[in-house]
């Protein structure tokens, strides 16, 4: 909310008044050291998407750990891999409070360092996260987000007061010999994304960015840190309840899919199935014997848990921990659980199968070259090498922090497979920038009045420019004139040394010559005296100050008088920037203009705090006297 305006004038002018009464340079930074006390705002979206650094750090808030990593950008559009660490979360600070915030404050302190130099960049979940692809007629650009929103509320639904919806254009495609444009369009829920934005906030490490999985997975393309532009492949993440087929071509995400079906299933099935199997034997053989349960020496322990089946499913990877005592105990084998989860694991192998033959035969796109797997659990390869093998495609992991990798070098040679995949996302984090990234934090409409303002700065900066330049003509065309007016007084100079005669006739011509040089002098001011003020006026403005409206007043000479009245200028403008540094901008502004030699006097008539979009700037009106 912004102040009132009374309070902001007062406040400005007290400022500069600190300035003025300031004797010395280090009595003038005491006074400016200190702020007054407010509420500190948050930063804006738009504030954010305009750093650009070269360091990033990925964060991924994960189900029961974090993930971070750092990169940095180097040239000719290469990365290079600096760090990573992992760190389980307490089970006793629970994700929401405050002693959640603390610890996520503390683990980055330690990994980012004291410096801020860096884009910050958080992954959130993508499960109550809507995206579909369509594609729309080419209409003029101010009509493409009336197209993509109508277009996208046929495919999925959503509250425009509790989302966020965004979209990305992905560039034109001929149907049926029409061309239309391809488009990406997403809603995420609104409270997830500002919840996220505070935390982070909160603790001091404002967000440049967040995005979800599907999105960090298409960095590692666009980046070509994994190479795939020239194809089309599908990443596949089973998770614990669900799990999430992506499909990317030349690098683009072009399809996702949700499926209700994850580890979860394959541990509950293997659970079933065995506990099924013993309740089965048991039945069969008290009724041959005319036998009891508790006859047969059934118990409860003769049932494999859900822990125990967890146990037994996760330790199928050879990165896990070993569960031989648990298979010991129930007489399971490898072969044996991998048959009793196959069920499970079928199931969701159909589900994708009809994702990809929806891709490639309903849309009527090309044939999934490669499918990459990753899972809640570790590399289990006999469960990859099934699905590849059921698809009919190539299989792999992807693994973007392989050693052989030319940005990641020797630092992952020393960890398992398994944890270099699960780093992939917050990779794909680390790699993001609103350029190539859907940013839940800076959406189209943002990008659009981002441009809008840049429109607007070029066009003045081009008029400035052309106003300088006219400048410096008329300068240079000046000291032409100066220059051969000083030939012709050194010409007459020295026909005075030769003992040349001087009558009143002479005189009275030197002194009419005179006046009429001084009446072209006065003229050539007057005439000029506008592109020289201007010229003054944007050498003196800072890059964060713009300039709105310029009003001048030139005066007039007075009647009957020689004596021409000061000019005026009505300035109009606004101030960017940090919130805490609005006036001081300001007042360091007006105390430039009065020290020019052009201006003799710069006062405040407003200037008001008012906002633009998600940010806040500080909008003035100065009166500046022009000699």
């Amino acid at each position: 909310m912004a102040l009132k305006k009374k309070k902001e004038i007062s406040s400005t002018e007290k400022l500069l008044d600190i300035i003025r009464k300031s004797k010395t340079p280090d009595e003038l930074l005491k006074s400016i050291d200190s702020p007054p006390s407010g509420k500190s705002r948050k930063l804006t979206s738009l504030k954010i998407a305009r750093k650009n650094k070269a360091i990033s750090v990925g964060v991924d808030i994960g189900y029961n750990q974090l993930r971070l990593i750092k990169v940095t950008q180097l040239p000719n559009n290469k990365w290079k891999f600096l760090d990573y660490d992992t760190v389980p979360f307490r089970t006793d600070v629970p994700k929401g409070t405050p002693e959640f915030a603390n610890f996520l404050k503390s683990e980055l302190d330690k990994f980012c360092g004291s410096g801020s130099g860096f884009n910050l960049w958080a992954n959130m979940s993508s499960a109550r996260v809507e995206v579909t692809n369509i594609r729309i007629p080419k209409v003029p650009k101010k009509q493409i987000e009336n197209a993509v929103y109508w277009t996208a509320k046929k495919n999925i639904s959503f509250n425009e007061k509790e989302t966020v919806f965004d979209f990305e254009i992905q560039g034109e495609i001929v149907e049926s010999g029409v061309t239309k444009l391809a488009a990406m369009a997403y809603a995420a829920p609104k409270q997830e994304i500002e919840e996220m934005r505070d935390l982070f906030e909160r603790i001091g490490y404002p967000l440049n960015g967040l995005t979800i999985a599907p999105f960090a997975i298409q960095n590692l393309f666009k980046t070509n840190w994994v190479p795939a532009l020239e194809q089309t492949v599908a990443t596949l993440y089973i998770g614990r309840d669900w799990s999430r087929i992506d499909i990317f071509s030349n690098g683009s995400l072009v399809l996702t899919r949700g499926i209700k079906a994850g580890i979860n299933s394959m541990i509950q099935e293997l659970m079933e199935g065995y506990n099924e199997s013993v309740k089965s034997n048991i039945l069969l053989e008290g009724s041959q014997v005319e036998e009891t349960f508790e006859s047969t020496g059934f118990t409860e322990d003769s049932l494999i848990k859900i822990e125990e089946a967890r146990e037994l499913v996760f330790g199928l990877s050879p990165d896990s921990p070993s569960s031989a005592e648990v298979r010991a105990r129930f007489g399971l084998d490898e072969n044996s659980i991998s048959e009793m989860i196959n069920p499970a694991l079928e199931r969701l192998v159909r589900q994708v199968e009809r994702t990809l033959q929806h891709y490639t035969v309903t849309l009527g796109n090309e044939k999934i070259s490669t499918i990459y797997t990753s899972a809640t659990m570790n590399v289990y390869q006999p469960m990859i090498d099934y699905i590849g093998d059921e698809l009919g495609v190539e299989k792999d992991v992807l693994d973007p922090l392989e050693p052989e990798n030319s940005f990641v070098g020797e630092m992952t040679a020393d960890i398992s497979i398994s944890e270099r995949i699960s780093f992939g996302p917050v990779l794909g984090v680390a790699l993001a920038d609103s350029s190539r990234t859907p940013n839940f934090l800076f959406t189209y409409r943002e990008k659009e009045k981002e441009s809008s303002i840049s429109k607007v700065n070029s066009a003045i900066f081009s008029t400035l420019a052309i106003v300088v330049i006219c400048c410096i003509g008329v300068l240079l065309w000046m000291g032409h004139v100066a220059n051969q007016k000083k030939i012709v007084i050194a010409g007459l100079e020295q026909q005075l040394n030769q003992g040349i005669p001087v009558n009143e006739e002479i005189v009275s011509q030197l002194a009419s010559g005179v006046k009429e040089n001084q009446k072209c002098l006065k003229e050539y001011s007057e005439r000029y005296q506008g592109m020289a003020v201007i010229s003054e006026l944007s050498t003196l403005t800072p890059s964060n100050i713009r300039l709105l409206h310029i009003s001048a007043d030139m005066g007039m000479a007075s009647r009957g008088k020689s004596k021409k009245t000061a000019g005026d200028l009505t300035i109009e403008g606004f101030v960017s920037g940090d919130i805490k540094s609005l006036e001081s901008s300001l007042a360091g502004y007006v105390f430039k203009l009065q020290s020019s030699p052009m201006f003799s006097q710069a006062n405040i008539n407003t200037s008001k705090i008012e906002p633009f979009g998600n940010t806040e700037l500080l909008r003035f009106t100065l009166n500046v006297k022009f000699i």
